[in-house]
């Protein structure tokens, strides 16, 4: 895996440029179309000897990690400390087990605020041939140690669940930005300005200002509506799962009434503010809660339709052992499982504690994972307080392809 400091994939994104109705629009190809393949990449990784995986929720808002002994940095040794615990003393694997942990430590301390942002995850494997380090602007569930055969990735797999790419369009009655959303960060990657709404308002009579007026109004509605044109091809090249959108007043609604059916499907919503000029980190901050919340119906409705289908039995599973079993058998098309299950392997089907060896994991939800990653199916995780439907199905929900 190619990968920077950062955790971000080597090689620029290719740009791709659009024209229609007289503004030109640029934008990057994201490259978090990559990140679960990546993942799966890492699962796959052969290595001898012990791997460590360490999850940090490195929040800088969170009021524990504003001292001079941050509530990440206890954590980050509590997680060492009880992990070791778990190897026997004086093993060879203990002495390489506490090289890795004072490394990982090491190189964590010496990261900047900004390098840790909001969550950190490195894995370390006893022979080098896992060294991975990846930063995030969603914090992890919480702060998470283990040593393990291979690296333990589900803490990622959720992390990148939740930053699912949006796209952020902002409009103001002459220009509109399409911002792209994923992992917490909103970054610029389409921008337009109109060829022929530059005039400016002279000092001239009142009836010319007027009329002028009467134009810019006029030009307005045009702009919005070839905007939806253009914004609808542009989310349709680039793939994304949903769509927010910021307008003040009733620029907002004009812009609504133009959209594209297929456009409107991936509506969030159009929240009513003026962005056009700010950041895009401050874009971030104004839409995150939002975003997070829609991310929770998301899963809520996915786990809602998998529990009636399973109430119908009509192509949905619930609790760990036959979604196990759907996973090995390639049927499932998207899984939520909560993160704290705990279940027993002597409560499992032969079939599932097979699935479970097959995929080399010691836990339940490391399996379910994994397994999905090889399988192409989409895998959420939330706790039950998020998901009230988990509660009625052991923890773990899924839909099935066929």
């Amino acid at each position: 895996m190619n990968r920077g400091r950062s955790g971000t994939p080597g090689g620029p994104p290719k740009p791709v440029t659009v024209k229609t109705a007289g503004h030109w629009f640029w934008f990057d190809r994201s490259m978090n179309d990559l990140r679960i393949q990546q993942i799966r990449d890492l699962v796959d990784r052969q290595c001898d000897g012990k791997v460590l995986s360490v999850f940090c929720r490195t929040d800088p808002r969170e009021p524990e990690n504003m001292g001079d002994n941050p509530g990440w940095m206890i954590n980050l040794k509590n997680g060492v400390r009880e992990a070791l615990e778990t190897i026997e003393p004086g093993h060879e694997s203990r002495q390489a087990a506490e090289r890795l942990a004072q490394e990982v430590e090491r190189r964590i301390q010496e990261l900047t605020a900004h390098e840790r942002g909001r969550s950190v995850a490195f894995f370390l494997s006893e022979d080098g041939k896992v060294d991975e380090f990846h930063t995030f602007q969603i914090p992890v569930r919480d702060g998470y140690v283990t040593f393990d055969s291979g690296p333990v990735v589900w803490p990622i797999v959720d992390v990148i669940d939740r930053g699912q790419r949006t796209g952020i369009v902002l409009l103001s009655n002459d220009n509109v930005r399409l911002l792209e959303w994923f992992d917490g960060t909103a970054h610029e990657i389409q921008s337009s300005d109109p060829e022929d709404g530059s005039a400016t308002i002279s000092d001239e009579s009142r009836a010319r200002l007027e009329a002028f007026q009467e134009d810019v109004k006029e030009w307005g509605n045009q702009f919005t509506a070839n905007t939806g044109t253009v914004i609808a091809d542009a989310v349709s090249k680039l793939g994304y799962d949903r769509l927010i959108v910021a307008a003040d007043g009733e620029l907002g609604s004009q812009f609504e009434s133009t959209m594209p059916a297929p456009l409107k499907e991936h509506l969030i919503e159009i929240v009513p503010i003026n962005l056009i000029d700010h950041s895009a980190a401050d874009v971030a901050d104004h839409l995150d809660e939002r975003l997070r919340e829609d991310w929770r119906e998301s899963v809520i409705a996915v786990a809602e339709q998998a529990l009636a289908r399973v109430e119908a039995a009509d192509r949905g599973t619930g609790g760990p052992d036959e979604t196990l079993l759907a996973l090995s058998e390639g049927r499932v098309g998207h899984v939520v499982f909560d993160p704290y299950l705990e279940t027993k392997s002597d409560t499992l089907s032969d079939g599932a504690r097979q699935a479970i060896e097959d995929a080399g994991e010691a836990s339940i939800q490391e399996a379910l994972v994994e397994i999905a990653l090889r399988t192409d199916a989409r895998i959420s995780s939330a706790s039950i307080e998020e998901v009230p439907a988990l509660a009625e199905a052991g923890g773990v929900l899924a839909t099935l392809r066929y």
